[in-house]
Order: C-alpha cells, then sequence, then structure tokens
C-alpha cells in the first residue's frame, strides 16, 4: 500500500513538472526583447549552450528549431566563451527601424572590466522573442586578462 502512495506521488510528481511541453534544455520564447536577452544571458552564466540555441536564432526560429545556420552549435559556443561574465545587465531597449527588432545594449563585467556589449533582437511570427546579433568584439577578448585602465581586454597595451 505504502509503494502504491509512492508511485502515485511520483508519477504526479513526473506530470506536473514537464509542464512546458519543451525538451530538454529548450526554453520558451520571450514576450520582450528584454526578456530575450536576460534568459540568453542567464544561459550563458549557467553554459547551457541549448537554452542558448533556443534563444538565438533567425526570422525562421531559433537555432534549436531550425538548426540554422549549418555551425550554429559552434557558433553557440564561442558566444559562450566571449560573453562568461561575472555580472551582467540590460542597460537600454530600444526599437530598432521597426517594432519587430530591438537594440539592446548589455553591461557585463568581468574581472575587474566592464563592457557593454550590443545585441540586436527580433519578434518572430508568434510574439515571441529571440536574440538575432551580438557584437563580440565589443566583450573583449576572454583568452586575455582583462585591463580594467584600458576598459577593453582587445585594445594592445603600451610597451
Amino acid at each position: 500500500m505504502i509503494n502504491a502512495r509512492w508511485m502515485a506521488a511520483a508519477a504526479l510528481l513526473a506530470a506536473c513538472s514537464g509542464g512546458s511541453g519543451s525538451a530538454p534544455g529548450q526554453v520558451q520564447p520571450s514576450n520582450t526583447a528584454a526578456a530575450a536577452v536576460q534568459g540568453f544571458m542567464r544561459a550563458v552564466a549557467d553554459s547551457n549552450l541549448a537554452a542558448m540555441a533556443s534563444l538565438w536564432g533567425t526570422p525562421a526560429g531559433p537555432a534549436a528549431r531550425t538548426r540554422q545556420p549549418d555551425d550554429y552549435e559552434r557558433r553557440i559556443a564561442v558566444m559562450q566563451s566571449y560573453l562568461v561574465h561575472d555580472d551582467s545587465r540590460i542597460v537600454s531597449d530600444q526599437p530598432d527601424g521597426s517594432p519587430a527588432r530591438h537594440a539592446v545594449q548589455v553591461q557585463l563585467r568581468r574581472q575587474a572590466c566592464t563592457w557593454t556589449v550590443p545585441f540586436s533582437a527580433i519578434q518572430l511570427g508568434d510574439g515571441g522573442w529571440i536574440v538575432n546579433q551580438i557584437d563580440l568584439t565589443a566583450a573583449g577578448n576572454p583568452a586575455r586578462p582583462c585591463n580594467p585602465s584600458a576598459q577593453d581586454a582587445t585594445a594592445p597595451t603600451a610597451p
């Protein structure tokens, strides 16, 4: 009798936990441009490449669903390495040419340096938002130590 109760409880718990219907690692599209970028940055911080692929893509949809571009998995890994951060916050979110495209500025802090990285988020036909473009050159070079006086790890230092 106790085993039957545990089995029923486990079945109920399993049914309740899968409410979104998404595949593991995938997330639902966000309802605003800022929320899409925040979710993307949270996935970066968690090293969750599958979630990043669910929040980045083209007007055809998230890369996790469309499997485009062909090298999307490599691109996601590169984005994750450049955008790894100690802290991040959105500093602006403005329409960019149309209501369905927003320019979102993200301030990220890594070590003692802070960078402002431009993101472009687009609204899909179903109303959800995803990240479409990121200017990784504005994020500094993750392979070099932070140079707080230059505020950009990619800038050459004086001899």
